[in-house]
C-alpha cells in the first residue's frame, strides 16, 4: 500500500478539525441539557451488535448497514440506528421496571451512503425514545421537545412535516391493492414521483374517489383544515383513525406553543419498516435533506419479547451544523481566556497562576519556555488568547 493511501480516510468519513469539533460539543451539550430538562436520561449502547439484534428488531438488515466478523466468526453490525439497540436495552436490561421509560442518547450511527454535503457514512445523532405510552400526549411530547431540541442547537427557521403511516396504508388496503401495486405506490411516494403515481393510479379500477385522494396523495400538506377536509371524503376506518390520531395530536402541539412549526403532509412515508402511527420529518432551508425525524413504533419491541409502545426521533448533528455554517450561524472559533508566560526563574509563580486562573473558570494556556514580554505577547497572538498574563 502506498504512503498516499495510508494517509487517506476511509470514503464517507470526516475529520473534526479543532474550531468545528468546540462548536459540535457546545452543541451536543446543549441539546443534552433539553433533553435532561424534559426528564429524559442519558444511555449509551455499544457501538456494534450483532447481526441477530438488528434482524429481530427491523424484521431484516438493510443493504446499508456495515458487517463484519468477530474471533467466533459470529456477523457484527455497526449500529445502523439507535431505536433497534436502545429497544433491547430496555427489552434486555430494564425490562424490571415496569415504568414509563424516557431515555436519550448522543452517538455515532454507521451506513453505507452515498457521500455528498450533509451526507456520511459516518455520522453523529442525538435523540429520545419515549417507551410505555401509546396515548397522544406521548407523541405531542416526542414532537415539542424535538422543536426544542432543534431550537437549543441554533435553529430557527424550519418546518416539521407530520404524517401517519395508516393514513396511506388504510387507502391501499380499500383499494385491495396487491403487495406488488402496494410496494410501487409506496416508493413513488416516497421519492415524491407524482408522475409515477399517476401512471399506477390510472392503470388501477379505482372508485373516482378513491382515485382522486391518490392523485392528491403528494399534495395533501396543511394544518387542522386538512384533517377537516379529508374527514369528508375518506370512508375506510384505518385512514380516518389515522386522521383522529393526528387531530389530537396536533391540538396538543398548540398547547406547547410548537403547532407553527408544523405542517400536515398525509404523504409522509419514512423508510423504515418499524412505524406504526405517526410520522415526522423535520426540514430547512440550505439543506436537501431531513435534519430531523421519528414516529411511533409500537411492534418493535414485541420482537424483543415485549409488550410496549413507543415513539422518538434523532436529530442529525452533522447536518444541522452544515445548515448553521451555511447561515453563517456556526461559530468555528478556537479561542482561550489568557495566555500565562513567565520570564526566567518565574516558571513556578506562572503554574501557580495558571492553576487559580483555571479554578475561576478561565480557559488558559501557558508558555512551555521561558519568554521575554515581547514573545509573550506574539504567543498570546499565536495560541488565539484574549488577554495575557506575564510573569516576571
Amino acid at each position: 500500500m502506498t504512503k498516499s493511501k495510508v494517509l487517506q480516510i476511509p470514503y464517507g468519513t470526516k475529520d473534526i478539525l479543532p474550531g468545528e469539533a468546540r462548536a459540535k460539543r457546545r452543541m451536543e451539550d446543549k441539546i443534552a441539557a433539553n433533553f435532561l430538562s424534559w426528564g429524559y436520561d442519558e444511555v449509551a449502547t455499544p457501538t456494534f451488535e450483532y447481526l441477530d439484534t438488528f434482524s429481530i428488531g427491523n424484521g431484516g438488515v438493510s443493504e446499508e448497514s456495515m458487517k463484519f466478523l468477530d474471533r467466533n466468526n459470529r456477523t457484527l453490525v455497526l449500529r445502523s440506528d439507535m431505536t433497534t439497540p436502545l429497544a433491547r436495552l430496555v427489552a434486555t436490561r430494564l425490562n424490571a421496571e415496569k415504568s414509563l421509560k424516557r431515555l436519550f442518547y448522543i452517538a455515532n450511527i454507521f451506513r453505507y451512503e452515498e457521500t455528498q454535503a450533509g451526507r456520511q457514512c459516518e455520522f453523529c445523532q442525538a435523540g429520545v425514545e419515549l417507551m410505555g405510552a401509546a396515548e397522544p400526549t406521548a407523541d405531542a411530547e416526542v414532537l415539542a421537545l424535538a422543536i426544542a431540541s432543534l431550537q437549543a442547537a441554533g435553529l430557527v427557521d424550519f418546518t416539521l412535516s407530520l404524517g401517519h403511516i395508516d393514513f396511506l396504508a388504510g387507502l391501499m388496503e380499500e383499494a385491495q391493492l396487491n403487495e406488488n401495486e402496494a410496494e410501487t405506490i409506496k416508493k413513488a411516494v416516497l421519492e415524491h414521483n407524482a408522475v409515477g403515481l399517476e401512471q399506477v393510479i390510472k392503470q388501477l379500477n379505482l372508485a373516482p374517489e378513491l382515485q382522486d385522494i391518490f392523485n392528491r396523495l403528494l399534495f395533501l400538506h396543511g394544518g387542522e383544515e386538512l384533517i377537516a377536509s379529508l374527514l369528508k371524503t375518506v370512508k375506510n376506518a384505518k385512514s380516518r383513525a389515522a386522521l383522529h390520531n393526528l387531530a389530537a395530536i396536533y391540538k396538543l402541539t398548540k398547547e406547547y406553543g410548537v403547532a407553527k412549526f408544523i405542517s400536515l403532509d398525509l404523504s409522509l412515508n419514512r423508510n423504515l419498516d418499524y412505524y406504526t402511527g405517526m410520522v415526522f420529518e423535520v426540514y430547512t432551508e440550505n439543506m436537501g435533506f431531513n435534519i430531523c425525524g421519528g414516529g411511533r413504533y409500537d411492534k418493535m419491541m414485541q420482537s424483543f419479547g415485549q409488550d410496549c409502545p413507543a415513539t422518538g426521533f434523532a436529530m442529525g448533528i452533522n447536518r444541522i451544523m452544515l445548515v448553521l455554517e451555511r447561515q453563517h450561524k456556526l461559530s468555528i472559533s478556537s479561542e482561550w481566556d489568557v495566555f500565562v508566560a513567565w520570564k526566567q526563574t518565574k516558571l513556578e509563580g506562572a503554574i501557580k497562576r495558571a492553576t487559580e486562573l483555571r479554578t475561576q473558570g478561565k480557559t488558559v494556556k501557558m508558555s512551555m519556555t521561558e519568554t521575554t514580554e515581547k514573545q509573550a505577547m506574539e504567543l498570546q497572538r499565536l495560541n488565539r488568547c484574549n488577554s495575557l498574563v506575564y510573569i516576571k
